[in-house]
């Protein structure tokens, strides 16, 4: 707006009057403008976290289970990637590799039944007839065979076996009588790991089998079994599960205490409901809490149930420890992490999932997609090591070395990478919860290079949970608190037996053989999935 000189006052202090409301009109503009700028600025940053928001159940609704990096994918397409709480796919297996020259391939075609299963040959020949020739009549002679093989199986059948224990009496001779301290003596019948049950060990087997490694709940079992003429019902089968589960008791234990000797723990948790738990409602989130270690290199995992999420459910079980304790961020974590004799190593697969998230939302153009691209280049030199070393190329103390010397540069890297964005990037922005998630944890994070069993992530660990996730799909929750603890225990042993190469059904008829007979806690403690050989039974 024009000024008119014309019309402003010859009265010096008039004019010194207008000129300060003027200023004081175009200060309140400034400021309003800054203000409104500010919420201009707010409402966009909260714009895009909605936005962000919205793809993000997009992709949790529409797309595919994985999280793989490959050339960018319609959100609705893409997964976003989450723990074992919601990862509950089965892990694709890999593909096995043949060796031609120069190069290796994948293999083609079927694979072949396993070689243990047994066989049995049928022949099929032609009859005399058949193979009469048509112009003399006389028999084509054999010239070969040829061989294919069918898997044929066999449906389950329930059978009674009858145990019959003779008795016996006192000896009939003179110089017997009234001499015998045992006047009638019994043949002893099955060791039992659950005396006085109805159900065999191997059956027994079969059921906690179907249910912690199969994920089939126990109602479904009940209808099972009645198909086959068994009227069982799933409170009798809850009964067993807990029966097995308190005489599998100093195995469990031993998982426990041995696990705290390892120099290198992983911890994580998850949930899990119980009903009837006292002072809770049904609806309540309990926990069940994952803690994996090594003996003697060796994998061990446990599992331990507990009403809440709480910090001090990991300061008591790692009560005396000293060692490595790799985490995801969970702050729970934080105060047993910083106890004396515990480094507290932080894992790169959470740090990963805040910037894949952000580079989803980015539509994969934004900065998110260098830390990912630097943090594949860091996992495929982890991986090359790790190879070297497994194979015997390199020695604990070597592979330890040219691990730190080739990933702490990428490390400090990526730090660096951080630092230099940080300030710049919106914090409520995807791209920067995931660069100040990183922040936070990146003085844990290094410590991985510092021991051969640690690795960059947790993602062992949350393989462990995997199966637990999987069945409480299905079975949902559990009734008690003794039915929780009674599943962690059998989860453990379970899965520290697949972890270490044992048939998980046929390592429990073993156990449940033997376990009864055994007289002495070491005798138990030998059947240990750690200390036995799975092919030794």
């Amino acid at each position: 707006m024009a000024i008119q000189i014309e019309a402003l006052p010859n009265d010096i202090a008039e004019l010194k009057r207008l000129v300060l409301a003027h200023a004081k009109r175009a200060e309140e503009k400034s400021r309003y403008a800054d203000e409104l700028a500010r919420v201009v600025e707010t409402l966009t940053e909260k714009l895009s976290e909605e936005k962000e928001k919205y793809e993000a159940l997009q992709r949790l609704v529409f797309g595919s289970k994985s999280e793989k990096k490959a050339p960018y994918i319609n959100p609705k397409q893409e997964l976003l990637f989450n723990e074992a709480e919601t990862f509950t796919d089965a892990p694709q297996k890999k593909t096995p590799t043949v060796t031609v020259a120069a190069h290796e391939r994948k293999k083609t075609g079927r694979k072949p039944f396993p070689a243990n299963l047994e066989r049995n040959e049928i022949l099929h020949v032609l009859s005399d007839e058949e193979r009469a020739c048509p112009a003399c009549g006389s028999l084509r002679p054999e010239i070969g065979e040829e061989r294919t093989e069918e898997l044929r199986l066999i449906p389950a059948k329930a059978v009674v076996d009858v145990h019959v224990m003779k008795k016996y009496g006192p000896c009939p001779c003179k110089a017997c009588q009234g001499t015998e301290t045992t006047p009638i003596l019994q043949a002893p019948g099955p060791a039992k790991i659950v005396p006085g049950s109805r159900f065999s060990n191997g059956t027994i087997a079969f059921f906690l089998t179907s249910k912690f490694v199969d994920a089939q709940p126990f109602y479904r079992m009940e209808d099972i079994l009645a198909r086959w003429g068994v009227d069982t019902g799933r409170s009798t089968l809850c009964s067993l599960a807990i029966s097995t589960g308190r005489a599998l008791g100093d195995l469990v234990t031993a998982i426990r205490e041995d696990i705290k000797t390892s120099p290198v723990i992983g911890m994580d948790e998850t949930t899990v409901q119980v009903l009837h738990e006292t002072n809770r409602s049904a609806q309540s989130k309990s926990y069940m809490w994952i803690a994996t270690g090594f003996k003697n290199k060796k994998r061990l995992i446990f599992f331990h149930y507990h009403p809440t999420r709480a910090g001090n459910v990991a300061t008591e079980f790692l009560k005396g420890y000293s060692g490595y304790l790799q985490t995801d961020g969970y702050s729970g974590y934080a105060r047993v992490g910083n106890s004396p004799g515990i480094v507290h190593v932080g894992c790169m697969a959470h740090i990963r999932r805040q910037f894949y998230d952000a580079d989803q939302a980015a539509n994969g153009k934004g900065d998110a997609a260098d830390m990912l691209a630097m943090i594949r280049e860091f996992y495929h030199e982890e991986e090359l090591l790790r190879a070297r070393y497994e194979h015997n190329e390199l020695n604990e103390a070597a592979f330890v070395g040219k691990r730190k010397k080739l990933q702490e540069p990428r490390l400090q890297h990526m730090y660096e990478w951080l630092i230099a964005r940080n300030m710049r990037v919106a914090p409520r922005s995807g791209l920067g919860k995931a660069i100040s998630y990183a922040l936070g944890q990146w003085q844990y994070m290094i410590h991985y290079l510092d021991h051969s069993l640690l690795t960059p992530d947790n993602n062992g660990l949350e393989n462990a949970i995997r199966p637990f996730v999987v069945g409480r799909k299905n079975w949902l929750f559990s009734n008690t608190p003794s039915g929780a603890h009674t599943s962690a225990g059998l989860y453990s042993l379970i899965e520290t037996g697949k972890a270490n190469n044992h048939e998980p059904y046929k390592y429990l008829c073993y156990i449940f053989d033997m376990l009864p007979k055994a007289k002495t806690l070491e005798e138990k403690l030998a059947l240990l999935p750690y200390r036995l050989d799975p092919a030794s039974y």
